[in-house]
């Protein structure tokens, strides 16, 4: 078995720089981040468009030349400026509080072991069964149950390169049974178990960039699947395909497919948008499985390198 890579992240603030956002170098940073914690520390906005946003606000990322940062939503008031419909800074409620409420049932289903129960997460959030059902998935573009089943694959991802055994890295991921994994393996790791633990060998793994609001995307499909969603910039997001999937024939040129992908990623991803005020990682598990579910629908992996479809107006995707 492949020694698992070791996990990148950035380096931890410091305890006293979580809230210092007095430079607009900080602030600058806090924005690229979209850092939840600096939320009515600051504003920034758009000279281009006129809007201004919360820093933590999903929307493109604009040039830095462009914006400009404000302590205050009365400053921005009499420059002009007009609020983001997106992230509304200055209207706390009832977004915020519902988004928190949201929060916290995505923390308790992070760590479940077992498939959440709705009228446990609907009364502990005290809502009914229908209001809670309809506000998660206004939020998210999800259902509880469906948010869960996301952390489940990803879990069972990250345990299949670690655990010992392939039994191991299913029961201790939350599958009950190997039945009740391998009935939904395929779409979720693109390969079998034993493929994906041996780093992809001897498989053929076509990958493209993809456009959406919040930032690119990799996206890697097998003759079966989707086996990677990967945020970031272009080469750091192969970097962690390479390490994902060492042996496997990865290309990187195949414009069908590209073409295909932004076909695919071109239409429209849910009904509803991912709320913004949630936290990042929230975010991310619902954008994953959202862009997921969107190529299992339009995209047949058994043409991933088949013709590019006929042109047309194309835009980004909004999942985030």
């Amino acid at each position: 078995m492949r020694a698992a890579p070791a996990p990148t992240r950035p380096p931890a603030a410091a305890d006293g720089d979580l809230c210092a956002y007095e430079s607009d170098e900080q602030r600058w940073r806090a924005v690229r981040e979209r850092d939840d914690a600096a939320d009515g520390r600051f504003y920034y906005a758009v000279t281009t468009t006129g809007i201004y946003n919360r820093p933590s606000c999903a929307a493109r990322l604009a040039r830095r030349e462009n914006v400009e940062f404000h302590a205050s939503l009365e400053e921005l008031h009499t420059r002009g400026y007009r609020p983001c419909r997106r992230c509304q800074p200055g209207e706390p409620e009832p977004n915020r509080l519902q988004a928190a409420i949201v929060a916290r049932s995505c923390l308790l289903m992070n760590t479940a072991v077992a498939p959440p129960n709705l009228d446990d997460l609907a009364q502990s959030a005290g809502y009914s069964r229908f209001h809670f059902h309809r506000m998660f998935k206004s939020l998210t573009g999800l259902t509880p149950h469906a948010y869960w089943t996301a952390v489940r694959a990803q879990r069972v991802r990250e345990e299949l390169i670690r655990a010992r055994t392939v039994s191991d890295a299913i029961y201790q991921s939350g599958f009950t049974t190997t039945g009740q994994f391998y009935a939904v393996s395929s779409s979720i790791l693109g390969m079998t178990p034993q493929e994906y633990r041996a780093g992809g060998a001897g498989l053929e793994i076509h990958s493209a960039m993809g456009a959406t609001d919040a930032e690119p995307v990799l996206v890697a499909m097998t003759g079966t699947g989707v086996c990677a969603v990967l945020e970031g910039p272009e080469h750091a997001a192969r970097a962690r395909l390479a390490e994902l999937f060492p042996y496997a024939v990865r290309r990187a040129d195949d414009r069908g497919f590209e073409a295909r992908l932004a076909h695919a990623l071109a239409r429209p991803a849910a009904e509803y948008p991912v709320d913004a005020l949630l936290p990042r990682d929230v975010r991310r598990v619902c954008r994953h499985e959202r862009i997921r579910r969107l190529l299992r629908i339009h995209l047949d992996p058994a043409s991933a390198s088949g013709p590019a479809p006929a042109p047309g107006k194309e835009t980004a995707l909004h999942v985030s």
